[in-house]
């Protein structure tokens, strides 16, 4: 799996939100972390290095990115190793401790639980 800083988690998340995206659209996008421009585009230059980003156009000194990596394969990817790295692979145990530590609300414990009930009947 392809590691991804969590800073250059935030630009994929744009570009994985806009299917393509320029730099100045992803600054743009990403202007309340305060980073400056050059911050991103190292950022980009980085995650193109990954093979994370890949440009899939150049008009004049504009480039237009777009992912090389699904969101969501890269997210069950990133689970399935978090899990294994703090829950020794247990789902059960990732809820409970979720659970424990109230990071859940009771809306969020109410939908999750309608969501087991649908998915076993």
């Amino acid at each position: 799996m392809i590691k991804i800083s969590d800073a250059e988690i935030e630009v994929m998340k744009v570009i994985w939100e806009k299917k393509e995206a320029t730099s100045l659209e992803i600054i743009r996008e990403l202007q309340n972390h305060n980073w400056n421009d050059n911050t991103i585009r190292t950022l980009i230059n980085r995650l193109i290095a990954k093979k994370a980003v890949g440009i899939a156009k150049k008009e004049g000194k504009t480039y237009t990115y777009v992912p090389l990596i699904k969101e969501d394969e890269y997210k069950a990817k990133r689970t399935t190793s978090l899990l294994k790295q703090l829950y020794h692979g247990s789902v059960n145990e990732m809820l409970l401790n979720f659970v424990d530590s109230n990071e859940l609300s009771k809306n969020e414990l109410k939908d999750l639980l309608e969501q087991i009930e649908d998915m076993i009947k």
